[in-house]
């Protein structure tokens, strides 16, 4: 979907200041790492997949996108996925979130997965190969990828469509992101495709030689 998230190629944001977080840690604070815990736990455990989860998160409106921290967003999307799921419910969730306002609720000791089941699982939602499908496209092959604007989740990025690029690699087979994200396992060919700077910024724009994207064959047609 052509969301706020879709950011590649857009103007007027500015140079991203340096990520500084603390040396002992990946993280700004301490609920971040939680927020991540939650994330790993349910993608291990089954209650959403990768894809599901960046759409969840592609959803949110343009204002709230924009003004929250990263793992805000990733906090009210992983809210929204569970509650979805059935693993927690809205009026539970809203009585705990209370009690911690008012100081009356404390983080459970109960027992989570072991880390070796999160690691199986989280290998396991990552291992996105498949079957090898034979590649309508070879190396060296020039394609123009799809001007399409589906309303569901995609990982062909906007600033990309109707360009002409070359294919320069076949990386085998994968789950297409665009059905997995509504609950169909479905693969595809993946290709590295190789843009011109020039085809795709401009002439005037061509401090890159070229730009590589991972795309899907059904994002792409013979010019």
């Amino acid at each position: 979907m052509d969301g706020i998230h879709d950011l590649g190629g857009m103007d007027g944001f500015d140079d991203l200041p340096p990520d500084e977080p603390d040396d002992a840690s990946p993280f700004h604070q301490d609920w971040e790492g939680r927020v991540y815990a939650l994330f790993v736990t349910g993608i291990a455990s089954g209650a959403f997949n990768l894809d599901e989860f960046r759409y969840t998160l592609e959803q949110h409106n343009p204002e709230f996108y924009l003004e929250r921290s990263y793992y805000e967003r990733w906090l009210t999307g992983i809210e929204s996925l569970l509650l979805d799921a059935g693993v927690i419910d809205r009026g539970e969730l809203a009585d705990r979130v209370t009690a911690f306002e008012c100081g009356e609720a404390e983080i459970s000791d109960k027992p989570g997965p072991s880390l070796d089941e999160l690691t199986e699982g989280v290998a396991k939602v990552y291992q996105s190969g498949r079957v090898r499908e034979t590649p309508v496209f070879e190396p060296g092959d020039e394609v123009e990828v799809r001007n399409d604007h589906p309303k569901g989740h995609t990982r062909c990025p906007r600033y990309i469509r109707g360009i002409r690029g070359t294919i320069h690699a076949h990386r085998g087979t994968h789950v297409l992101p665009d059905a997995s994200a509504h609950g169909e396992d479905r693969a595809e060919p993946l290709y590295n495709v190789k843009f011109d700077a020039a085809n795709v910024w401009g002439a005037n724009h061509t401090d890159a030689d070229a730009v590589h994207i991972e795309l899907w064959e059904s994002y792409l047609s013979k010019p």
